[in-house]
């Protein structure tokens, strides 16, 4: 298991959920990266005050599930969990199973699938029938997921919501914002304070598409600059990285795109760009867009996906995912007309005043509380 979006939210979700005084045991495997962080959330001062337990668990295979839902069946059992709550589709076969087997106990666990990938073909067959009608509750982030849920597999919409990927509150610091701030973040990652600079925040991987950026970057003036945030993929065979860097040496690049590597809080990292850009092929939700927003940049992104929604009524500005033209386009128009970001920047403002902790919260105990809404 890697540590990327799916698990960075589950764990900020059961925290908040802790916080907000809820009992929440994570089952994660061993030494796992999300094991490692819940430990550490654990030791901290305010998770040693929290009624926060993390739990090891054996990644069972689709076809041999049944060993490992008895073990968690009998779990849930013992805790009288209200709700088990998972992200991660390769452990609905054996989420399902739990949930049967703790029905036929007499038991009153509920699954819930908190969806943070997308289903690209149809998934209607007696098994997918089995598999998602063990799901009581199916929390989509964005309304393309949730169409792509109600019309590829047989989760009904009457148990498929909406609720929006949250962030932490240090997301919302208005002091980050300042012109000062803005110059200190930009001296501590070695970029010039006259540069037009577009940065990219995430994972170095041919979907997120650095090398999308470089060719877009040969089309701009010498004052143009690209920032990449992020480390290579760890688990993949894949040289990548080493494509982009040869792409940079072959335009002469070298002075003009500056990389670093991951940072845990990249606010820094946006606050230090005039535009943020995302570049992913296809991104289901897209973190990045959501804390690029909260930083108010302005943001160009690709015409796809979440990223689409999220920067649709006028939050961003899109371009066809193969046209590096188009985005060059699109940030040369941005560095001649400063003046055309403000408006969106505060649209986008007020689209991600949903995502606040505290608004997030309150929608998942309505729904947790089985007093849904109705944005379903």
């Amino acid at each position: 298991m890697g540590w990327g979006g799916l698990e960075m939210n589950l764990l900020r979700h059961a925290r908040w959920m802790a916080q907000a005084g809820h009992v929440v045991r994570v089952l994660c495997l061993e030494d796992s990266p999300l094991h490692r962080a819940a430990l550490a959330h654990m030791q901290s001062e305010i998770g040693a005050g929290q009624a926060f337990d993390c739990r090891t668990v054996r990644r069972s295979s689709r076809y041999l599930a049944l060993a490992t839902a008895i073990h968690r069946a009998t779990r849930l059992m013992r805790w009288q969990a209200d709700w088990l709550w998972i992200r991660d589709p390769r452990d609905l076969d054996s989420s399902a199973l739990s949930r049967w087997l703790v029905g036929l106990m007499r038991g009153s666990t509920r699954l819930l699938f908190h969806q943070g990938m997308q289903i690209s073909k149809n998934k209607k067959s007696p098994y997918h029938r089995m598999r998602y009608g063990a799901v009581d509750a199916w929390v989509s982030p964005l309304n393309w997921l949730k169409t792509q849920v109600n019309s590829r597999t047989p989760v009904i919409p009457s148990i498929t919501h909406i609720i929006p990927l949250g962030l932490d509150d240090r997301w919302f610091d208005s002091l980050g914002t300042s012109v000062q701030h803005r110059r200190q973040c930009r001296l501590e990652l070695g970029l010039s304070q006259e540069s037009f600079v577009v940065g990219l925040v995430g994972r170095i991987d041919r979907k997120k598409g650095q090398a999308i950026l470089i060719r877009a970057l040969t089309e701009m003036p010498a004052d143009a600059h690209v920032l990449i945030v992020g480390d290579p993929t760890l688990d993949e065979l894949s040289d990548y990285f080493d494509e982009v860097r040869t792409l940079v040496r072959e335009k002469e690049l070298q002075w003009r795109v500056h990389f670093r590597p991951y940072m845990t809080f990249p606010q820094p990292a946006y606050m230090a760009s005039d535009v943020v850009v995302v570049c992913s092929e296809q991104e289901s939700v897209g973190t990045v867009t959501f804390e690029a927003m909260a930083s108010s940049r302005a943001i160009v992104g690709t015409n796809t996906g979440g990223t689409a929604e999220i920067l649709e009524d006028e939050r961003g500005w899109t371009f066809p995912v193969s046209s590096p033209s188009t985005l060059a386009s699109h940030l040369m128009e941005l560095r001649n007309n400063p003046d055309l970001i403000a408006e969106r920047v505060a649209n986008g403002r007020s689209y991600i005043a949903n995502h606040r902790r505290e608004a997030v919260v309150q929608r998942w105990e309505t729904l947790l509380r089985g007093q849904n809404e109705g944005e379903g």
